[in-house]
């Protein structure tokens, strides 16, 4: 706890503090920005399709255009492009007979964009009034290659699981990447909703094939000298997991591609035999190594240990460990939730306590497992969940 936790949690404790200082206040004229565009990628989605489409044009800044690919959808999806484009909703609309995949979908969309900024969401999303105006402001600075945002769950009040992932969300996302955009060390433009320049795109050669999409095209991004953003007033909200085989699934799959692709693939961030090693980007690798990859493969090594050297106390030891973790979780959603003022917190409050003792410790057991099984088996290059001949991925 000392070692892997406490340090994570005081970090977090100091940044949420720059959520409450008094911000200078200056105008960036967004328009000089250049245009933007939307691409809209999804399989089967034609009960989401039109609702998304509809929500973008009620933005404070509207997109200049929204361009939307059907990847190879077999229900009505193409029948609501058709209706959209004669109702003048999108100006662009692509449909593949043959599932390609997030990554080529995104790709195809991108080839008839016009847009200096490209913005990526995903259809199942919806989004705060203000969410594309504030997310352009970061790219007044010409360094900004990409920039994510606030994720926010929107189907929170379903059950016990999508009330642990709000509190989760809310810990991780907004407070945690505040913290490593404090940093320069934002590693993920989130694939539900991200903002990047296309010039910047151009330049990475777009999004690869293969799980874990929006950690690999900003990972590369970042190899190509651009910063990331992050926009804490920018607000999507999303729909998460309703069910324990679900959630875990998808934990599964995102933990395996994090190893794949920050051990793998871009393993020349950290390796000192490699020419093309980037120190710059250390900070990150070995802060994941450090406090997920390594915290979570020793911690059945130490309850060993400390049930064979404590005996029962063993027990007791646990336990104060947990409280004083609960507590600072308590702590820090406090501290997201008053930094989000349209999170409404309030009916979460009671489940914090569950929160850290089920589901974080829940999160501990999946992240094992997921690290044992990529590290030995590889098993991300097989995920069922793109479709088998995307899975060859750039080395």
């Amino acid at each position: 706890m000392v070692i892997f936790e406490i340090p994570r949690y005081l970090f977090s404790f100091f940044t949420a503090l720059t959520f409450f200082r008094k911000k200078p206040k200056f105008e960036v004229d967004i328009e000089s920005l250049g245009k933007v565009s939307v691409i809209i990628a999804g399989h089967n989605e034609e009960d989401a399709i039109e609702k998304c489409v509809r929500s973008l044009w009620e933005q404070s800044r509207p997109p200049n255009e929204i361009i939307v690919v059907s990847d190879g959808s077999t229900d009505g999806t193409r029948n609501i492009l058709r209706r959209l484009l004669k109702e003048r909703l999108i100006h662009g609309a692509h449909s593949t007979e043959l599932r390609g995949g997030k990554s080529s979908a995104v790709n195809l969309g991108v080839r008839f964009c016009s847009g200096d900024i490209i913005i990526n969401v995903d259809c199942d999303c919806s989004f705060d009034y203000h969410a594309i105006r504030n997310i352009l402001y970061q790219f007044d600075d010409p360094k900004i290659g990409a920039a994510s945002n606030s994720i926010l769950v929107r189907n929170w009040g379903v059950n016990l699981i999508t009330i642990f992932q709000a509190i989760e969300y809310s810990i991780s996302i907004t407070l945690g990447k505040h913290a490593l955009f404090m940093l320069g060390q934002v590693t993920c433009a989130s694939g539900a909703f991200s903002a990047f320049r296309k010039s910047a795109l151009t330049q990475a050669g777009g999004w690869d094939s293969g799980g874990g999409e929006d950690l690999d095209i900003t990972l590369r991004l970042r190899h190509y000298g651009w910063k990331i953003g992050f926009a804490a007033d920018s607000i999507c909200y999303t729909d998460v997991p309703t069910n324990l085989v679900a959630l875990v699934r998808q934990r599964f799959r995102w933990e395996r591609d994090a190893i794949r692709l920050r051990y793998r693939k871009y393993r020349h961030f950290i390796n000192p035999l490699e020419h093309r090693i980037k120190p710059k980007e250390l900070f990150h690798q070995f802060e994941f190594l450090l406090f997920n990859v390594i915290a979570i493969l020793v911690l059945p090594i130490y309850l060993v240990w400390l049930f064979f050297t404590y005996g029962t106390n063993g027990w007791f030891i646990l336990i104060a460990a947990q409280m004083i973790l609960i507590l600072m979780d308590i702590i820090t959603f406090t501290l997201s939730a008053l930094s989000t003022p349209k999170f409404k917190a309030a009916p979460i409050w009671p489940y914090l306590l569950g929160y850290s003792i089920l589901y974080v410790n829940l999160m501990r057991l999946v992240r094992l497992y997921s690290y044992t099984q990529e590290w030995i088996f590889k098993t991300s290059y097989t995920d069922t969940y793109s479709p088998s001949k995307v899975h060859r991925v750039r080395e």
